[in-house]
């Protein structure tokens, strides 16, 4: 699979919402912002043929933007409902992490 398509197929995976939806619960008291970054985002991202360093990017953005929003305790319940398939939380999450990654496929796509 080339790159483009690999690419494709990590933005089709945070579309779907299919990255978080298969960890366990978050331990109380950890912070969910990491455990979704180190146990989903990265792990998704690389998984999508994304290199280390991509994936990172992406995901430290998606988290940016998810702090900016969220206290960790809503963050926390909204992972939750995500986990427990909850169709709106999966959109709300999702959100977050499209821009991020759209950018970096446009990066990769567009090098000069």
């Amino acid at each position: 699979m080339n790159k483009f398509s690999q690419l494709l197929w990590l933005t089709t995976l945070f579309v779907l919402g299919i990255g978080a939806i298969s960890t366990p619960q978050i331990a109380r008291g950890a912070d969910p912002f990491t455990d979704f970054f180190n146990r989903d985002c990265v792990p998704e991202a690389k998984k999508s043929g994304l290199t280390q360093k991509e994936a990172t990017q992406g995901c430290t953005c998606t988290i940016n933007a998810l702090r900016k929003k969220y206290s960790s305790p809503a963050f926390n319940s909204l992972l939750s409902k995500y986990r427990s398939g909850d169709t709106a939380a999966r959109r709300t999450l999702r959100s977050f992490g499209e821009p991020c990654f759209d950018e970096i496929l446009d990066d990769i796509l567009f090098e000069e």
